[in-house]
């Protein structure tokens, strides 16, 4: 029999002013940057948790952020892109979203080796190009999605993953939307008259929600999360282009686990009631988190959640890995999980919460994780990359649909101590 899945409290956790809901969770230099769903966004220590300063120029909803070479970004439902000087936190430019009308803004890339600036904006389904070195109008713009823009964000050079980098383009853009679709766009050419003419490649899946690209196998590969999360690899085609191939699709099942009688951090005399519950029941599906770990099917490890603040770590689509549980004296969450970071090189785990508290989870301190593969899981051949959702943790499963193994991710491939600076005081030691 496998080891039970390991069971863990937040190492550090922090309420923030106010409360806010976390929506997304940014790192930065030496900080991370929380999106609210609000006007403004927050900075807080990357060690500590606590806020540092609230972000407030936005007139609208912030939707995206992105950091870059002591820079932030923020872009929202106002049309406004705002550069934030990390070391001063204040604005340093402002680009407006304007062509014809003002376009609120739904999802923001930046490319500073290329002094680019690009948002997707949404009812014009629009992907816009600014040159920051004259932001006064767009550069060039790209039709490739007939809804909002839900995602952005820079593929590694085609040289890097492809055998025959020519006549590729170096640089590809990866966009999805609520239209279905996730696409490879040639960062540099421009739409043409029909929008389009810089697309590369597209899939049709479902509405997308978040998306991103990791290097596996050799090759690439994409993901996109919506209701479930879907995966497909990148290959040349038989007349040079690329190809979206071999999807998969996991469909996520809401249901209710057992919890495991004591976690390696856990301890709690037989005498004594557990301090948390002998089963948790996950409703949602939070994060993608390739850079964890991914099964042998391809599936990478996904983070879900319980309403009362409790987080699933699964592999292979459905079977629990680890229990980060809302732990006692505030040290955790107690409303919905709806933002995750890994931080891979520290093995932190950063979430943020519907209650506004953002936690830090040292999964350093834990066994390492199972992910599903032999290969990596060292499993000494007792299977259990092929244990499904139907162990003895599951006791009540409603299922949307029949969960497809697969979907994966592997490894997402940043300068840590450039994008982390300052390591966080629980991360793993050098």
């Amino acid at each position: 029999m496998p080891p039970a899945p390991p069971v863990a409290f937040a190492t550090l956790a922090a309420p923030l002013p106010s409360n806010p809901p976390v929506r997304g969770i940014t790192p930065s230099s030496n900080h991370l940057v929380l999106r609210h769903g609000t006007e403004f966004i927050t900075i807080a220590d990357n060690q500590t948790l606590q806020a540092v300063e609230r972000l407030e120029r936005h007139t609208g909803q912030v939707t995206s952020v992105t950091a870059e070479r002591g820079s932030i970004w923020s872009a929202g439902l106002d049309a406004l892109v705002v550069q934030w000087d990390e070391r001063s936190r204040r604005p340093a430019a402002e680009i407006k979203a304007f062509i014809k009308h003002p376009l609120p803004i739904t999802a923001l890339a930046t490319h500073d080796l290329d002094n680019l600036v690009i948002a997707g904006t949404g009812s014009d389904s629009l992907i816009i190009f600014w040159d920051t070195r004259n932001t006064s109008e767009p550069a060039y713009t790209q039709a490739t999605h007939g809804d909002d823009v839900t995602h952005l964000s820079l593929l590694p050079p085609t040289a890097k993953w492809t055998a025959k980098p020519e006549p590729l383009p170096s640089q590809l853009l990866l966009s999805g939307s609520k239209d279905g679709t996730v696409a490879l766009s040639d960062l540099r050419l421009p739409g043409g008259e029909e929008g389009d003419a810089a697309l590369v490649a597209a899939a049709e899946w479902g509405a997308v929600e978040a998306a991103g690209a990791y290097e596996w196998k050799g090759g690439m590969r994409v993901w996109a999360r919506g209701d479930g999360v879907a995966g497909w690899n990148i290959v040349e085609g038989e007349e040079g282009g690329l190809e979206f191939v071999d999807q998969t699709e996991v469909k996520f099942e809401k249901k209710s686990l057992k919890t495991p009688d004591n976690g390696p951090s856990i301890a709690h005399p037989a005498e004594q009631e557990r301090p948390y519950p002998a089963a948790i029941r996950i409703n949602y599906l939070s994060a993608a988190l390739p850079s964890m770990g991914v099964s042998r099917g391809g599936v990478p490890i996904l983070g879900a959640g319980t309403d009362d603040g409790d987080i699933v770590l699964l592999h292979s689509g459905s079977t629990p890995t680890a229990f980060l549980m809302s732990g006692p004296e505030g040290r955790g969450h107690k409303g919905p999980v709806r933002a995750m970071h890994y931080a891979t090189f520290d093995e932190a785990l950063y979430t943020g919460s519907e209650d506004g508290v953002l936690a830090g989870w040292n999964l350093a301190s834990i066994p390492r994780l199972v992910v599903g593969d032999p290969e990596v899981d060292d499993d000494g051949g007792d299977g259990r990359e092929d244990i499904d959702s139907e162990d003895e943790s599951e006791i009540e499963s409603t299922t949307t649909e029949e969960s497809d193994r697969s979907d994966r991710s592997d490894d997402e491939s940043e300068d840590e101590e450039d994008m982390w600076g300052r390591r966080p005081v629980y991360g793993r030691e050098r």
